[in-house]
């Protein structure tokens, strides 16, 4: 009797560790202390690294998946505060949309979703090496009182010639939590000047020659001219603007990102609008 105990024993220890080890791997986020950003709003850094292996019935050369995650996850500690509703929605709604999933509404599921296209994909396919890739890194760049500039850098790879990457600037009001555009730093009648300074600042970090145009040097400009985007940050600086890949150039040429110091646009910038106070320090 004792004999078959212990074998009864032994088999239920076998099959709990199979049904361990065939449950789906959990995903365990880490959240850092909170730091204060104004007297009321904090922001504590919500992350992840995680490597997911390959499916059994992958080929035996298939690579794990690769996740790394960043973002901070902001709170009010005067209870409800439309602003940090706001603003966590709007990170979610860009991690989100890194999947182009419309049916993603969590993070949960956003992983749950990479994973299983992941698994999925490796199926039964011997010749696939997987080796897929997510980043989503969201820092915060500059915050006062009244703004908060949040740099958003996403890569992608599921398979083909490279990853696909792409920084977003964005620039909250900590008072509504809205994306502020840039008419409210620079009057849409001032973008031109503003553009003539930011094109002196381009051509010397790409190195330009004098007389050399964009299409020589390889840059894609609509009828081979300089113009600014919308992809705009604010910070001690100056005011920082971003080209992504495939923007203005080919995919070899990589993301471009320039600042162009305060000094420089003062007669450009609006002094009664949200970067007043930075002009009168430069």
């Amino acid at each position: 009797m004792q004999n078959k105990f212990r074998l009864l024993m032994a088999v239920f220890i076998l099959i709990s560790m199979g049904a361990v080890q065939a449950a789906p791997a959990q995903v365990g986020w880490k959240c850092d202390f909170p730091l204060a950003i104004t007297k009321t709003v904090s922001a504590a850094n919500k992350h992840i690294a995680k490597s997911v292996p390959p499916p059994k019935t992958a080929g035996r050369d298939a690579l794990a998946a690769e996740i790394k995650i960043s973002f901070p996850e902001f709170s009010s500690s005067a209870g409800g505060n439309a602003a940090v509703d706001a603003m966590n929605k709007a990170i979610q709604s860009r991690l989100f949309g890194v999947l182009a999933d419309n049916n993603v509404t969590s993070v949960e599921q956003f992983l749950k979703t990479f994973i299983e296209d992941y698994e999925q994909a490796l199926q039964g396919d011997a010749e696939n090496i997987g080796a897929w890739s997510i980043m989503f890194e969201a820092t915060i760049q500059y915050s006062d009182e009244n703004l908060l500039s949040l740099r958003i850098l996403d890569s992608l790879f599921v398979g083909g010639a490279h990853p696909m990457s792409n920084v977003t600037y964005l620039v909250f009001s900590l008072k509504t939590g809205e994306l502020i555009n840039l008419s409210a730093f620079v009057p849409e009648e001032k973008i031109g000047a503003l553009s003539k300074v930011a094109e002196k600042h381009f051509r010397k970090i790409h190195s330009l020659k004098p007389d050399e145009t964009y299409e020589q040097a390889g840059f894609l400009f609509p009828q081979n001219r300089f113009s600014l985007n919308r992809n705009f940050l604010v910070a001690k600086s100056g005011l920082s603007f971003c080209f992504n890949q495939y923007e203005i150039a080919p995919y070899a040429m990589g993301i471009t990102e320039l600042v162009i110091p305060w000094a420089g646009i003062k007669s450009a910038v609006n002094p009664k609008g949200p970067a007043g106070n930075f002009l009168n320090k430069h």
